[in-house]
């Protein structure tokens, strides 16, 4: 196999500035404000790596370059056999089992994508970020408190990139909610079996708890629903997660036992083109909550134009609630934290309203005042 199998043309220089710049940055701000020291370690090493660049530049359209090889890579890596062998699995503790060791993991990662570049090119030019983010629901549950308590409906939710429709189960989980270490606030059965955290920060007070939040339907539309219940599909979302999260990954197959026991109404396909009909779907006497969770990036900015229009038009027969977790939707390479907000549509009038500044991974969330 030549240096170059399977790659497309070297990148112009102007390109790998640009991807380098990326990798950097995802080194020195999202991995440390996540807490990964080890894809701080790795995506700087990557910046500084030519081959890998060019490796990670293959990526699908509107899809973040680092995500998708660090995801490519640990997707190889929970397959087992000859890949879990690799010295590269030692730094990964969902796979070895063990603590990391305390020599750098750049020279293995760099040997494991040379080593394994078709594979990982395969997967990062066929998969897309997909990640179900299930403490992403600490953000949610307030806001979906506020539209019960303003329609004084059941709701009826919508999943705009749901992924597996793990966070339509969003009234099955449980919440703490803490501020300065002292618990603030809590919700949900005390026996459910997943369990979901958030620190409180600034001044701002998060909006209420709904004493029971009633759900009627939930549904999810993804251009590629993922199921569960598919071991492939399971790894790889689980692949997405970051290695030093291992309770995440426990997290996240506690969640998939939930949604098996609890089925949702998932659809593939282009959420602009289905959204129409899962809302004519909806019971027409529920509130009807629309929703989307650090997903929006990836649709072309003609489909965000079409999901508006519907729900501008769906609002001249009943009201709308909209509900993000978005990005800044500017570049995609350039990923700030996603703010939370609700957007009401009636009469065909929208009003937007800014509710807090959150984690992208809902570990904290800063209520606007």
């Amino acid at each position: 196999m030549s240096a170059r199998s399977g790659l497309d043309a070297p990148l112009a220089g102007s390109r790998v500035a640009h991807y380098r710049d990326v990798f950097h940055r995802f080194a020195r701000v999202e991995a440390p404000d996540l807490a990964s020291p080890m894809y701080a370690e790795l995506a700087y090493g990557v910046s500084l790596d030519r081959e890998l660049l060019e490796l990670a530049a293959q990526k699908r359209r509107r899809q973040p370059a680092p995500n998708m090889l660090f995801a490519a890579v640990q997707y190889l890596l929970l397959r087992g056999g000859s890949y879990a062998g690799h010295p590269l699995a030692a730094h990964y503790p969902i796979v070895s089992g063990e603590e990391r060791p305390m020599e750098p993991a750049m020279p293995a990662f760099r040997d494991f994508c040379l080593t394994h570049r078709d594979e990982i090119l395969e997967l990062i030019r066929t998969n897309r970020t997909q990640t179900n983010v299930v403490r992403r629901c600490t953000c949610l549950l307030p806001a979906f408190s506020m539209v019960q308590r303003e329609s004084g409906l059941p709701l009826a939710l919508v999943d705009i990139g749901a992924s597996a429709g793990l966070n339509l189960n969003v009234d099955r989980y449980r919440y703490r909610y803490l501020r300065g270490g002292r618990e603030e606030a809590t919700w949900g059965h005390p026996d459910a079996n997943v369990a979901l955290e958030a620190e409180l920060r600034g001044g701002g007070a998060m909006p209420p708890l709904a004493d029971n939040l009633v759900v009627w339907f939930r549904g999810g539309i993804d251009l590629n629903p993922i199921d569960l219940r598919n071991e492939d599909e399971l790894r790889w979302l689980r692949a997405l997660i970051w290695p030093e999260h291992v309770e995440r990954h426990e997290r996240l197959i506690d969640a998939a036992a939930e949604l098996d026991r609890s089925p949702v109404d998932l659809r593939g396909g282009d959420a602009a083109e289905l959204l129409p009909q899962m809302i004519a779907d909806t019971p027409p006497d529920a509130a009807l909550t629309v929703y989307s969770t650090v997903a929006l990036y990836q649709f072309p900015a003609a489909g965000r134009e079409r999901i508006i229009r519907t729900l501008t038009e769906t609002s001249l027969s009943r009201p709308v609630w909209l509900v993000t977790l978005e990005l800044k939707l500017e570049d995609i390479d350039d990923l700030q934290d996603p703010t939370l907000a609700i957007t009401r549509f009636a009469s065909g009038e929208r009003r937007r309203q800014l509710l807090a500044r959150s984690s992208p991974h809902g570990w904290w969330i800063e209520w606007a005042a």
